[in-house]
């Protein structure tokens, strides 16, 4: 069965709207796709200290991200060797020890099994013959952990690509790098995954669904994205989309400013960028700080970076109709408390459990999934917005089809071309840490 058509003589592209229904298609992509690509598992900033752990989902895996005795970051599948059951119940803490409290086999948090009681019952010592648990592989960039549970995948850095330059202009935006805080947005909603992927780099809807935040920057003197008009590093008013490879693709935009900022957060910001500018020069710090990015790296890690706020997003498919995010904000490290406290509001206001953007995309998923029941009257999505376009604008849609190319490839086998060459809107700054 074809799900793509990209039709390039008619500039064309559609989606089967079988592939957000089918519990076939489901069963695949958890086995090919997260089977196979590189998934955000954390970033180091949660595991500030020796022994510190974190446990959550990654690819239908239950898995530990901690940090040994030693301070190597290691992640751990949170399931005994023994019967299956959680190594770790809790979210979060420190600990050197994982004790299974059905059977009580015991693991140091560097993932050796250290302890089997009335292990003399045995006629092998488990200990022997299980030795350690096993666990998938793992890389970083620049803080930013993710794990593969593929043999013979390509490297981190290989996989990523370009893309990486997403990444470091949002940790550049301090010197010392950014930090993850305390707490965790998870909710689900009863819609495909693959809606709110293509939901965290779609520009187009933000007028419509959005429109009571639009109103909201309107009435406190502000210029709403993609409305202004004025550009910056080549980036138009409007905006562009761009893709990568492997998936990875993202929409940008000048920066829509600090609404309701103090002088004290304008101060602090103006700062951050100042001591950019020395350390990197004009051109990267204007990309750094007065561009907007939304991105999506290829299968389901969203990195979303506004003047006012920046959050990770993972996205975990249930079933065919249900899907689990969760959503961590970060920001520069050596941020004073009045602006912290700015952007945590912002967050809140806008990406929170009743902010003026995440409710309303939840809805709107919801009811194009529920759309999805006339899929035999009305079997495509179209996908076209901006297809044939030299230079796509952010409410294009280029950002989506470029991740449903790798989609499909991945499905399907079949490799379909590229469809603008990626545009990098800045100098990038003659340096070697870009690989730590």
């Amino acid at each position: 069965m074809s799900y793509v058509i990209d039709d390039r003589q008619t500039s064309l592209f559609q989606v089967n709207r079988e592939v957000f229904t089918s519990k076939e298609v489901f069963d695949r992509e958890r086995d090919l796709i997260f089977g196979s690509a590189w998934l955000y598992a954390g970033h180091e900033s949660e595991l500030p200290n020796r022994n510190d752990f974190r446990t959550r989902d990654v690819g239908g895996r239950p898995v530990i991200f901690t940090r040994d005795r030693h301070g190597e970051v290691r992640v751990l599948l949170n399931t005994c060797l023994h019967r299956g059951a959680s190594l770790c119940r809790h979210p979060a803490g420190n600990a050197k020890i994982f004790t299974c409290f059905y059977h009580g086999w015991s693991y140091r948090n560097s993932g050796e099994l250290v302890n089997v009681p009335a292990a003399e019952d045995y006629a092998g010592s488990p200990v022997e013959v299980y030795r350690r648990l096993p666990g998938p592989r793992l890389e970083s960039y620049r803080g930013f952990y993710f794990v593969n549970f593929a043999e013979g995948a390509p490297d981190l850095r290989s996989w990523l690509g370009t893309s990486t330059y997403l990444l470091d202009l949002a940790v550049d935006q301090s010197e010392d790098g950014i930090e993850v805080l305390a707490g965790t947005h998870d909710y689900t909603l009863n819609a495909n995954w693959k809606l709110l992927v293509e939901n965290s780099v779609d520009g187009y809807h933000a007028k419509s669904v959005h429109h009571t935040y639009f109103e909201m920057m309107l009435e406190l003197g502000q210029t709403p994205p993609m409305l202004g008009d004025a550009g910056t590093n080549g980036v138009p008013p409007a905006g562009i989309g761009t893709e990568f490879g492997n998936g990875h693709a993202t929409l940008m935009y000048p920066g829509n400013g600090l609404p309701l900022a103090t002088e004290s957060v304008t101060r602090d910001l103006a700062a951050l960028r100042a001591r950019a500018v020395e350390r990197f020069g004009e051109s990267y710090a204007t990309a750094v700080f007065n561009l907007a990015r939304n991105t999506v790296f290829f299968p389901n890690f969203v990195l979303i970076d506004l003047n006012f706020g920046m959050i990770l997003r993972t996205i975990m498919p249930l079933a065919p109709d249900r899907t689990r995010v969760s959503s961590w904000q970060i920001t520069p490290r050596g941020l004073d408390p009045e602006s912290l406290r700015y952007r945590i509001d912002n967050a809140l206001t806008f990406w929170g459990p009743a902010g003026l953007a995440t409710p309303d995309d939840v809805e709107a998923l919801e009811q194009a999934q529920r759309g999805f029941g006339a899929r035999r009257e009305m079997a495509w999505s179209d996908i076209s917005k901006g297809m044939g376009k030299r230079r796509p604008a952010a409410n294009d849609e280029l950002q989506m089809r470029a991740w449903w190319r790798q989609w499909n490839a991945v499905l399907t086998g079949e490799e379909l071309p590229r469809e603008v060459e990626e545009f990098v809107p800045f100098d990038q700054p003659a340096r070697e840490i870009q690989g730590a």
